[in-house]
This record gives structure tokens, C-alpha cells and sequence, in this order.
């Protein structure tokens, strides 16, 4: 529930953020820039626009370049080797093990809206016309360097038999043995540099439009790693930093962020952006007014109040939410509020969400980092003088976390 409230609690110091981090292997989404801002429904005061012309935290996508998130995607995976690194082992049941697990974590994410139907229709190798050292596999590789790549992959698949038009999006998973394939970006189109390939099955062209073009480092992080990289296609931008300490901004806050993090439940902000939570399920203030808002927790599922977002220009807002150590986050290190800024005009992998570090929050242990630890208790309060808004958690309980939000 929502009321207005009449009174407001003592001020106290404005916020100071955390910068801790750890290294991460992942690389940043492969896309050229263009306009990338398109109605997704919303409404409300507290949508903010996005403005870097790509992915970034507006609440608007563009889906005519990424993909909805909702309903069953249907995702082929394709497995490739090369003349210098050749695969051998078969059956491939270990590799399609590696990523399979991604359905049910994005199931769980989306409180059952999205569910990746995950097929491999040729159960060999696919071989890939160049070695793979030719692919100049490097990190920040250019959009069309990437496209050779899915290019060759998806042709070859449709050489074999695989009919491409049966799906939606493809996870290209190469050969263990092909150490120059290191990382792992995702792959999305250009609607107008449209990318075809050649369909047997069909003896049409077939548009490709999404692809998770997987590497090495998929034996590190596992399942998830799928899951992040789906995110992008969804428009979703990267959480960690590009430079400096990697994970200084959300900690192992959401997959987008951190992909083996404690708590790795998408943010509540990323839920809205990605229409699995309404513009009914967010208490917004846009004016100067104060509301007390009961907040379940993001991980589960429901019709209840799952945001608190007090607007604080065109592009900024502060979020609070309720963690809990359920579903997705159930190894968690702390429970509570999070708090954290919202900034759309700030670029992925340059901090467009940065949690807000709480001076009395408990000491990190074993796994857990100090970001890790940053939910706010029943009785705490944040506050940003020059913002001139105000979080308080009033109380908690296994479920729920009720808070206060004033803007003045």
C-alpha cells in the first residue's frame, strides 16, 4: 500500500557512494550507435528518457533493433570449431549443460514472463571457414567484425541442415579448444543495415537479428553468463565499469552488473524498463510530497508495490527496493532496502546505476564485498541535500520493507 504522509524524519548526512570492486571478464555489448528510444507502454511521472542512443536505462526501448522480453524466445544453439582449433568431442552434452541452466534463472527473473526455449538442432560441429585466430577477437571489436562471425557460424549451421528461420535469436558456442574466442559479447542488428544469410532449409534469405556469440570465458561463469548477455538484447545496459575498479558501482547488485554476484536478481528499475513489473506496482513522486509505500520484495512475484522512485530531473532518480534472500537471491549477503541513483544519460559501463552505500551497514565477510552489504534497516534513513529528498525505512519483516519518501 501507498499513503501520503504528513510529517518528515531528522536530516541527516547526503549520501557517499562505495567504489569497490572486483575484476570481471565480460565484454560490453556489440552494436552500433544509433536512435534507440521507442514506446514501451509506460506513463508514469518517474519514466525517465534515455539519451545515449543505445542501451541505457530509459524507460523506453527500442524494439524494432532489440528484442521484447516476453513470451518464448526461441534460441538456437549452434556449435562451431575451426580448421586450427577442430572439435572433437562428442556428444556436446557438456557444453549445452555449461548454458541450459539459463532458462530457469530468467524464468525466475521475470516471474515467469520470459522463458528461453533452448534447442540445438545439429548436434555436431559446425565448422567455421577461417581459423580462429582470423576472427580478430578483441575486446571492443567492431560491429562488423562481429557480423563475419555470426555470418559464418549461422551459414555453415544452414549448410548442415539447421533451418534458421525456426528462431528467434541463436547462442553460439565454440569449441573448448578455441583459445582465441576469449570472451563473450552479444550481437544485435542494425534495422538499417539489415544482416541475411542464406536458408537451405527454406531456400530464402533469413534476417538474423540477435546472437550471444559465447567464448572461453563461459567455462568461468556458467550459466548466467547467458543470461547477462540475453539482458542486452532486451536493451539492457552493462552495470560494471569499462575503467578502474570493475565493479564499483552496483557490486554484485543485478546480472547486468556482476555476473557470478550474491544477489544477482535483476533491479527493480531493469523489472520496469523491461515491462515484467507496471507502472501500477511503482509508487512514483514527482512533486513535492511525501508517501509511505510497503514494498515486497523484487524476487518474488505478485501485484504488489515493488518501487519507490522519487524523480529528480529529466534524467535522474533515486530507487529504493525491497531484497530478500529468496528465488534468484538466495545467497544473498544482506536483506533490506537498496537504495540507488538512476542516471539515463550516463553510458553502460559508465555507471548509469550506482548503489548507495549506507554508513551503518554491516561488515563484509567471507564472499561478500563492502557493495555487497548496502541495504538499509528499519529505522535508517538516507537523505541528499542538494536532491532535497529523503528515504526512511520505517519497518521490515521477512516480505516487505515499508519506507517513507519525501521530496520537498
Amino acid at each position: 500500500m501507498r499513503s501520503p504522509l504528513r510529517s518528515r524524519c531528522s536530516r541527516v548526512a547526503a549520501p557517499v557512494l562505495i567504489l569497490s570492486a572486483l575484476l570481471v571478464l565480460l565484454a560490453p555489448l556489440i552494436g552500433p550507435v544509433g536512435t534507440a528510444h521507442g514506446a514501451n507502454g509506460s506513463t508514469s511521472a518517474c519514466a525517465l528518457q534515455g539519451t545515449t542512443g543505445y542501451t541505457d536505462e530509459g524507460q523506453q526501448t527500442d524494439y524494432n533493433r532489440f528484442q521484447k522480453p516476453e513470451g518464448t524466445k526461441r534460441v538456437g544453439v549452434i556449435y562451431v570449431d575451426f580448421p586450427d582449433a577442430v572439435g572433437t568431442t562428442t556428444p556436446l552434452d557438456r557444453y549445452y549443460s555449461q548454458i541450459s541452466g539459463a532458462a530457469d534463472w530468467m524464468w525466475k527473473a521475470s516471474n515467469g514472463t520470459v522463458w528461453l526455449d533452448m534447442r540445438a538442432p545439429y548436434d555436431n560441429w559446425v565448422r567455421m571457414p577461417k581459423n580462429s585466430t582470423d576472427y580478430n577477437w578483441a575486446r571492443g571489436f567492431s560491429w562488423d567484425t562481429h557480423r563475419v562471425y555470426v555470418k559464418d557460424a549461422l551459414a555453415g549451421a544452414a549448410d548442415a541442415g539447421v533451418n534458421l528461420a525456426n528462431y528467434d535469436m541463436f547462442y553460439v558456442v565454440p569449441t573448448s579448444t578455441a583459445a582465441a574466442i576469449t570472451h563473450t559479447p552479444t550481437w544485435v542488428q542494425a534495422p538499417d543495415n539489415p544482416t541475411w544469410v542464406w536458408n537451405k532449409a527454406t531456400n530464402a534469405w533469413v534476417m538474423i537479428k540477435w546472437a550471444v556469440t559465447f567464448g572461453q570465458d563461459m567455462w568461468h561463469w556458467g550459466y548466467k553468463v547467458a543470461d547477462h548477455e540475453t539482458g542486452h538484447t532486451f536493451g539492457l545496459p552493462d552495470l560494471y565499469a569499462f575503467n578502474g575498479e570493475q565493479h564499483q558501482y552496483v557490486g554484485g547488485w543485478d546480472l547486468m552488473g556482476k555476473v557470478s554476484g550474491v544477489a544477482p536478481q535483476f533491479l527493480g528499475w531493469h523489472a520496469w524498463k523491461l515491462g515484467w513489473i507496471t507502472d501500477g506496482q511503482v509508487s512514483c513522486l514527482s512533486t513535492n510530497t511525501t508517501y509511505s509505500t510497503n514494498l515486497n520484495g523484487v524476487e518474488y512475484g505478485g501485484n504488489g508495490y515493488k518501487l519507490t522512485v522519487i524523480k529528480t530531473s529529466a534524467t535522474t532518480a533515486y530507487v529504493a527496493e525491497s531484497r530478500k534472500t529468496a528465488n534468484n537471491d538466495s545467497g544473498a549477503c544482506a536483506t533490506g532496502v537498496l537504495i540507488y541513483k538512476v542516471d539515463t544519460s550516463v553510458a553502460s559501463g559508465s555507471g548509469p546505476v550506482r548503489v548507495v552505500s549506507n554508513p551503518k551497514a554491516a561488515a563484509a565477510t567471507g564472499n561478500c564485498t563492502t557493495l555487497d552489504m548496502q541495504t538499509w534497516k528499519a529505522g535508517q534513513t538516507f537523505q541528499d541535500e542538494s536532491a532535497r529528498i529523503r528515504i526512511h525505512v520505517k519497518s521490515s519483516d521477512a516480505y516487505n520493507d515499508t519506507v517513507w519518501t519525501y521530496k520537498w
